[in-house]
């Protein structure tokens, strides 16, 4: 018999990209013939008889859902069943709502490194490991699935792409630190004579910008490993990436990705003017990044860790 296994967000609300939808994703895909898999509403009318006896419920946060003080949708998970595993998303954001949430349940996992020891001496006594964020590289790929077989776009991925911009950068501009230094390290980059490129893009649209800048720049906020380290590496893109705790326990700094220290504006701009002049070095590091992403940090990684720490043996 197939081990049963439910996973509960609400995906009528909030954001389209989160943890929650690549989770179902890799399950509807890659355990579809070992595991009986359901995503479910998180409403009490998910725990009625008929979907109890799974022998692990998931509790993926989707990053807002803890945001009331930024007018966001003030939302409480209502308590799966046990045996139960929660992924806590930005705990450097809402950690009150994730601190408190991570008590209700059997296993906790938490993306950034930093909430392990905050969440045990706020008196969580589940069993809690890291597990960082990742990507889902179908979702990052600026090729379209339907016109490219997989050995053809792994050929067109590997040839070198067209750059129209020497750095961009993806992301919300919604945090006056991250406002105030990109606004600082833009005027730098125009000072060099050099060109840039800022919004916020998902899927596809930002996978176009990564591989037509030179370099995606990315900044951090409140010393988090966000996702777009590991999507931006997955388009086989040049990375320079603040460098905060717990990052190079996952990459090499200078063999995955180039890092400058976080919040320094000329050290930043410093490795922008070295870099946007070595195709050659930046297409190293890049290919580097890209086969360690793949290899180590993928969303089928992190199911399959989920997995583990709940027993499911498949």
């Amino acid at each position: 018999m197939k081990p049963r296994v439910a996973s509960y967000y609400e995906s009528r609300l909030g954001r389209n990209d989160g943890n929650p939808l690549y989770v179902t994703n890799v399950f509807k895909r890659d355990y579809a013939k070992t595991i009986d898999y359901h995503h479910l509403i998180p409403d009490p009318a998910c725990f009625l008889d008929i979907f109890a006896g799974q022998d692990l419920n998931i509790w993926i946060d989707w990053a807002e859902d803890a945001l009331y003080t930024h007018g966001m949708l003030a939302y409480r998970p209502t308590l799966p069943p046990k045996p139960s595993l929660y992924w806590a998303s930005d705990t450097h954001l809402g950690y009150r709502y994730r601190m408190e949430a991570a008590k209700l349940f059997t296993w906790v996992c938490v993306a950034q490194k930093a909430a392990i020891e905050q969440f045990k001496a706020d008196g969580v006594e589940a069993p809690i490991v890291w597990l960082p964020h990742a990507v889902e590289p179908d979702c990052y790929n600026p090729l379209s699935a339907a016109t490219f077989t997989d050995v053809a776009r792994e050929q067109a991925q590997a040839t070198r792409t067209i750059k129209d911009y020497d750095v961009g950068f993806v992301g919300y501009l919604t945090f006056p630190e991250r406002i105030e230094f990109l606004d600082a390290v833009f005027k730098g980059i125009q000072a060099q004579g050099r060109t840039f490129w800022y919004a916020s893009r998902f899927f596809e649209d930002a996978a176009r910008i990564f591989t037509h800048s030179r370099i995606v720049l990315n900044q951090a906020i409140r010393d988090d490993v966000n996702m777009r380290v590991f999507e931006a590496l997955a388009t086989r893109s040049f990375l320079l990436t603040p460098a905060v705790p717990s990052l190079d326990e996952l990459f090499t700094d200078g063999v995955h990705l180039v890092t400058y220290r976080d919040g320094d504006v000329a050290d930043c701009l410093e490795k922008i003017a070295y870099y946007a002049d070595r195709e050659d070095e930046r297409d190293r590091i890049a290919e580097a990044g890209y086969r360690e992403v793949l290899a180590k940090h993928t969303f089928k990684h992190r199911v399959a860790r989920m997995l583990e720490l709940a027993g499911i043996q498949l």
